[in-house]
């Protein structure tokens, strides 16, 4: 008998190739295990396995784009905690912390501190962080929204009168740093450690240095035209011969060391009153002190409307998190501020169907989850906004009732050319009238030109980062950093502080729920999410990918609860199942281009599937296999037996921990 063994299921092929019987299969990356022939010679047994080699994939052309071989990164499982991030070092600074003793909390303000020095590519101190946390003694989940906003004197007609856009690179689009000021009220509210306790190691990579990996030094070879315009950032990113970095090469960013020296330097000055008053001076001293005056005599300088106040009146709002069940899980986001509830609204929908029994990554399966993405996105692009300033139907929208009537729109045989949005005001008791622009588009039309790329429509071109933790006490830390990053942040002098640039992400046009407002922030895209389990702690995940984050996110999500038992206990399997990437929307990045009805897809999704996909009426595409932009990083417990399991997908080189 001759075997080939995938992951998890075999082919067994009889003693000719004739014989062949396909029992149980999974796609792609199929190894040759136990292959025995009769015969007396070695050559024999050599063509025999190529040859059946060649005929197994020909019988697995066209099958459903179901898991494949062993993942490449083993189980990573411990009884006492977890952390995955986008960096291996990040990831390392939130398992020190947590074997010294500290809290999720305190391990991810550690960890977040320094993704903001090592991970520039995706986002710095000057960038925004979202953030979940479940503490597990007061159970339940807050969010904590590290979204800078926009100054006191920016208008629409500001920007309009000067001919000024909000393009993603420069002092144009820029926002208040909103990153520190959430991971200091994480640390002040939920931690237990001091500022200079969670900031020493990102100070150490600061001032002493780290080595680059090669993707940093891509991005600064991609954005070396901009670096060369603002000579802080050419002083940044540039070595002082003029040469350029190489992979491996050790940087230092003495500036920022400095800035996060002098609110170590603040918080030792008022530790003696108590942990949280160094805490509070740490982040008043950037805020309020000498680094805000620094940071808005830049700006003046430049003539952008900041002032002083804009920084010194700025806080990170703590809110409840938006919440809906599937299954028995209940998932929780941020609130309609963010595009989070874009997540919990397709999966209102898709309780409306049974995906288990479509089959992971089957057309049906694909196509059903694609077509609930839309609806949800015709609906966040119409709705969403700062809640500060826009009244939101959010009872209405995350309504099972509305979710039912949202899914009756889907037809199993066809893909939507529509991208209208719902009627969620029947469903909400608070909010009966909306003044500004829904999405009312019957039909796209088919595209009379080159369908725009995928990176400016997704946002992808400007990428984000994800930090997940779970404690052995079950505390929850979740957070999504982004922007400031080396593809469009102004460094702010000698403050070593990448300005955000997630203005971007609102509208010039007054029509528009997520227009830009003075004091307002923008409908950011940033998205972290925590799962419970009945009422208890379950999972820590997200994803980097712009507008992507989300469908990273639903798919991870789907992969590890409704096909446990095909991943289970390698989270990595689940995490290199095929990935499909909806651009049917208004993207959220500046200028907003729209790609209604692209559909991409991995290359290791079967040609039977892709085609039965086009027949349905997606325009599909193919990308590399693992070519999808977002990198899902989660930590789960096991409900069986308490274990923590953390996972960190290939897509890019994102890092898990377990101990």
């Amino acid at each position: 008998m001759f075997r080939l063994r995938s992951a998890t299921r075999d082919l067994h092929l009889g003693p000719t190739p004739s014989a062949i019987r396909v029992t149980r299969i999974r796609m792609a990356g199929i190894r040759m295990t136990g292959i025995r022939a009769p015969g007396p010679g070695r050559t024999f047994q050599l063509f025999r396995m190529v040859v059946l080699g060649a005929l197994a994939v020909v019988a697995l052309a066209g099958l459903p784009a179901v898991p494949g071989r062993a993942a490449e990164r083993p189980p990573m499982m411990g009884p006492n905690g977890g952390a995955s991030a986008g960096h291996p070092l990040t990831t390392a600074a939130a398992f020190e912390i947590l074997a010294r003793g500290g809290n999720a909390f305190d391990a991810g303000v550690a960890a977040l501190l320094v993704g903001g020095v090592v991970e520039q590519d995706f986002y710095s101190l000057g960038g925004e962080a979202l953030v979940l946390v479940y503490p597990k003694s007061a159970g339940k989940v807050v969010a904590v929204v590290g979204q800078g906003w926009a100054p006191a004197g920016a208008t629409i007609d500001w920007y309009t009168a000067r001919g000024k856009t909000l393009d993603g690179k420069g002092l144009d689009p820029a926002v208040i740093p909103g990153a520190l000021h959430a991971a200091l009220t994480v640390l002040d509210q939920w931690g237990t450690m001091s500022f200079e306790e969670v900031a020493a190691r990102a100070i150490e990579y600061a001032g002493q240095g780290f080595p680059l990996r090669p993707r940093t030094v891509a991005a600064i070879g991609r954005n070396a035209k901009f670096i060369e315009g603002w000579p802080e950032n050419r002083k940044y990113w540039v070595k002082p011969d003029g040469a350029a970095y190489r992979p491996g090469d050790t940087i230092r960013f003495p500036t920022l060391a400095v800035t996060l020296t002098r609110m170590v330097e603040a918080e030792r000055a008022h530790k003696g009153e108590s942990r949280s008053a160094g805490i509070v001076a740490a982040r008043d001293r950037f805020y309020k002190g000498d680094i805000a005056n620094e940071m808005v005599g830049f700006l003046k300088s430049h003539e952008t409307p900041f002032e002083l106040a804009d920084f010194a009146e700025f806080f990170a709002r703590v809110e409840p998190a938006s919440m809906t069940t599937y299954r028995g899980y209940e998932v929780y986001k941020h609130s309609f501020g963010g595009q989070g509830p874009a997540l919990l609204e397709t999966l209102n929908i898709l309780e409306n169907f049974d995906l288990h029994a479509m089959k992971l990554n089957s057309a049906e399966y694909l196509h059903t989850v694609v077509e609930a993405l839309k609806l949800a996105y015709a609906d966040r692009d119409s709705y969403y906004g700062d809640p500060a300033f826009v009244p939101t139907p959010g009872e209405g929208l995350l309504s099972k009732a509305y979710a039912k009537e949202r899914a009756r729109l889907i037809d199993p045989d066809h893909a939507s050319h529509a991208f209208v949005a719902g009627d969620p005001f029947r469903f909400d008791s608070h909010v009966k009238a909306w003044p500004y622009w829904v999405a009312n588009i019957t039909d796209i039309g088919k595209p009379t030109g080159p369908l725009p790329d995928p990176e400016p429509v997704s946002g992808a071109d400007r990428d984000t980062t994800h930090i997940a933790i779970i404690d052995r006490d079950g505390n929850i830390f979740d957070s999504t950093p982004s922007g400031g990053w080396i593809s469009g942040a102004v460094i702010l002098g000698d403050t070593g502080i990448g300005m955000s640039v997630r203005g971007e992400q609102f509208w010039l046009d007054g029509t528009r729920a997520a227009q830009l407002r003075p004091r307002a922030r923008p409908r950011y895209t940033l998205t972290p999410s925590i799962v419970l389990r009945g009422g208890e702690p379950f999972m820590a995940l997200g994803s980097p990918g712009g507008d992507n984050q989300e469908q990273s996110i639903l798919q991870a999500f789907l992969d590890i609860v409704e096909f446990w038992p095909d991943w289970y206990p390698n989270l990595h399997e689940a995490f290199e199942w095929p990935r499909v990437q909806t651009l049917h929307f208004y993207g959220s990045f500046w200028p907003h281009n729209s790609g209604f009805n692209k559909l991409n897809v991995e290359a290791n999704v079967p040609d039977a599937v892709y085609n039965d996909l086009e027949a349905r009426g997606h325009d599909v595409s193919r990308m590399r296999a693992f070519g999808m932009n977002g990198c899902a990083t989660a930590v789960l417990i096991d409900p069986a037996t308490g274990n923590r399991i953390a996972g960190a997908e290939r897509r890019r080189d994102c890092y898990a921990i377990a101990y």
